[in-house]
């Protein structure tokens, strides 16, 4: 069975309600406007900071990472000294703007279209890809395989594709809600593509090749240790609440 076999078989059995062939063959999944899309002056959501939290619990030292829409480049501020190097993707010159304003060492960036069935930008492969919107700017099931297949040319061995639930489920008033997926969607789309899908916490979702790494001991320990630096000023910002739930958080991460 061809690639396109299975992802017909796919569409047939667990998503017919979206198309499986839009026809288009420039700038593939552009389904909303530029105000929803470009995030370079707007605040890090809830779903990539807790990507982003996912991630700083593994020794990165050596990690190179490709972060798929890199909005503000909050991540590249947060992760540029700790890693090998970031390349992060975009469709929108006012995320480059912002990205190329920052001048900061081992972060690369690229215009982009992750639909796109194009790579010549991107050469290197990834110990992790972080996007935490993969499905719902997509047009069509075609072109949804060709987002799996570039992850898994970019994906090294022993790497993770990282997202988030609510990343992965919100739509906006223009698409067709089916492209709000949940982890069985995700799970499913996955299979198609040689991948398996985990459930890493309540809202993180990995997709690997085989089971995802624990952190070592001592990376996850100074990922706590992180964590209670930052805390003082997460108390100052909220109140005394934040203490508690903070140092629930830390637990369940432990």
């Amino acid at each position: 069975m061809t690639r396109l076999d299975r992802w017909r078989e796919l569409h047939e059995r667990h998503f017919p309600e979206l198309p499986f062939d839009c026809g288009k063959r420039t700038d593939p999944g552009v389904r909303y406007s530029e105000h929803l899309r470009d995030w370079s002056t707007k605040a890090t959501t809830p779903d990539q900071r807790r990507i982003e939290r996912y991630i700083d619990r593994y020794d990165l030292r050596r990690k190179r990472v490709l972060h798929i829409g890199i909005g503000n480049s909050s991540l590249a501020r947060r992760f540029h000294r700790r890693v090998k190097e970031i390349v992060g993707t975009t469709i929108d010159e006012s995320e480059i703007r912002v990205a190329r304003s920052l001048s900061l060492p081992n972060y690369r960036f690229v215009l982009h279209n992750k639909f796109s069935d194009s790579d010549i930008l991107i050469e290197e492969t990834f110990d992790f890809i972080l996007d935490n919107n993969p499905t719902s700017p997509c047009c069509c099931i075609r072109h949804l395989a060709d987002l799996f297949q570039f992850y898994g040319e970019k994906l090294s061995d022993g790497g993770q594709i990282v997202t988030d639930r609510q990343g992965l489920e919100w739509v906006p008033d223009v698409t067709n809600r089916r492209w709000s997926f949940d982890f069985d969607d995700l799970a499913a789309a996955a299979a198609a593509a040689g991948f398996s899908a985990f459930r890493m916490n309540r809202t993180v979702y990995v997709l690997s090749r085989s089971g995802p790494p624990a952190p070592g001991l001592l990376s996850l320990s100074r990922h706590v240790a992180r964590c209670a630096w930052m805390l003082p000023g997460q108390i100052a910002r909220n109140g005394p609440r934040e203490l508690a739930r903070t140092g629930r958080k830390l637990i369940k991460r432990v």
